[in-house]
């Protein structure tokens, strides 16, 4: 019993010899030179009046219930109140509805071209 404790001390003693801390790394030289410019990138997308636009649309709501609507060939993107609580119900793609629960407040809806 004790032979097999002595031999398996000497295993992890012997494991833990040769075996050391890494050394400290040294201070990091110059930069080197620039390299060669890169290749031009693909051309952008497209703006102005061939991409789409971000129409913003925003109304004073001083009643129990409000409405706004994006133009016929629009979208909603988003729609939040300014000096928020209520509720925003988005009827369709086009048009919203909004029920403050304090008044006055102010609805704000974004919509992007189809």
């Amino acid at each position: 019993m004790r032979l097999r404790l002595l031999l398996i001390l000497a295993a992890f003693i012997l494991a833990a010899c040769g075996q050391s801390e890494p050394p400290a790394k040294g201070e990091a030289g110059p930069p080197g030179p620039a390299g060669p410019p890169g290749p031009a990138g693909p051309p952008g997308a497209s703006s102005g009046t061939n991409g789409p636009t971000i129409n913003v649309i925003a109304r004073a709501c001083e009643q129990t219930a409000c409405g706004a609507s994006c133009a016929e060939n629009e979208q909603i993107l988003n729609a939040y109140a300014l000096n928020p609580g209520g509720v925003i119900s988005f009827i369709d793609q086009r048009n919203v509805t909004f029920r403050p629960k304090e008044r006055p407040t102010v609805l704000v809806l974004a919509c992007i071209g189809k």
